[in-house]
């Protein structure tokens, strides 16, 4: 079912969203959220309830359930139901800042060696694209080599500028994950949801 620091979104019986955040314990057919964001400070115990867990092994899964207890930043749920799963692995996102050296542009099916490497920062994934901080702007429609080697195991990625916005210390490129594999799709998406559950861990162990 769900897993402690799985990432989640509870809502009311009426659809109205009450608070996202993460498991914080689960048992059986019950969980407790504790909520980055949270509205839902006027629930009552025995309120219906909808609650999305967002799983490394079953994508997105919705679950219908009661309020066991309501208060400051936490919501105690009950009786979980499955409604449905569905796997929306790549709309999980997680913001980073790993450092990355970019040496080749893709041209077709061929590397071209850049003429100087581009220093890159990676400052979010998730498992159909990036964002890539970069002193320099880079021209929509480039696409780069990238290793990523954050996952598991390293990962040759092609990626494709779409935008670039001004920044602080220089421009973010939005990219998009060109001919990614099931295999590449399944590494990155692990990668997201372990690097969300190390974020949460460090967050908790400093509050």
């Amino acid at each position: 079912m769900a897993f402690e620091l799985d990432p989640c979104r509870v809502y009311a019986g009426s659809g109205e969203l009450l608070a996202e955040g993460f498991v914080r314990e689960h048992d059986g057919d019950s969980l407790v959220v504790e909520a980055d964001g949270f509205t839902g400070v006027w629930l009552d115990e025995g309120d219906a309830a909808v609650v999305q867990v967002m799983s490394a092994v079953k994508g997105e899964c919705t679950y219908d359930a009661s309020v066991r207890f309501s208060a400051a930043r936490r919501i105690g749920l009950a009786g979980l139901r499955l409604r449905e799963a569905v796997q929306k692995r790549a709309a999980v996102r997680v913001p980073t800042a790993l450092p990355h050296r970019v040496t080749h542009r893709v041209e077709g099916r061929e590397r071209i060696e850049l003429d100087e490497p581009l220093e890159v920062l990676v400052l979010d994934v998730s498992a159909h694209g990036m964002r890539l901080g970069c002193a320099h702007e880079i021209d929509a429609g480039t696409r780069l080599a990238l290793e990523f080697t954050a996952a598991r195991r390293p990962l040759d990625l092609t990626v494709t500028v779409l935008r670039s916005v001004p920044i602080r210390s220089g421009f973010a490129h939005g990219c998009r994950l060109e001919g990614i594999d099931e295999r590449e799709m399944d590494e990155l998406f692990t990668f997201v949801l372990n690097e969300q559950r190390r974020q949460r861990a460090l967050r908790m162990d400093v509050v």
